[in-house]
């Protein structure tokens, strides 16, 4: 009986131990800028300018495009996120204001290739990325190489 009562009590505390706490993000290591931006927005956006030249032929190869336009909307979560360093070894200028806002236009940029992609309209692509240029431009007319 007492053995059965103290197995039940280790359990007890073992369940009602804190769980380990996770690390987080942020104070983890981070891959820089141009990792990142390399690997995400450009070729994704590579994807979306694509179906201007070549309609996508199956509803497999638009949800690619769809995909590639959740990617590039999520991708100022990745331009900002604390601790991210620039190539040259300078922090990301996440406390600009034009910086931030630059970053931001990705979202809604994402947001209306991903609709245009969802009505599989090559017409609504192409306005689309209007918007993912501009985006992607003046934060590179600012930023990219300057800094």
């Amino acid at each position: 009986m007492r053995t059965l009562v103290a197995l039940l009590l280790a359990g007890s505390a073992v369940a009602q131990a804190p769980p380990n706490k996770p690390q987080p993000y942020e104070n983890l290591k981070h891959e820089n800028l141009k990792q990142v931006m390399r690997s995400v927005p450009l070729p994704n956006s590579d994807i979306i300018f694509g179906v201007q030249s070549k309609l996508p032929r199956n509803d497999m190869e638009w949800q690619t495009v769809e995909n590639a336009a959740i990617a590039i909307e999520e991708t100022a979560n990745l331009i900002l996120l604390p601790g991210r360093m620039q190539s040259n070894g300078k922090p990301v200028p996440v406390q600009a204001a034009d910086f931030v806002k630059y970053a931001r236009a990705l979202g809604p940029a994402g947001r209306d290739c991903l609709k245009a992609a969802q009505k599989k309209s090559q017409d609504l692509i192409s306005y689309c990325t209007d918007g993912l240029s501009q985006a992607c431009d003046n934060c590179h007319n600012a930023y990219r190489d300057k800094t």
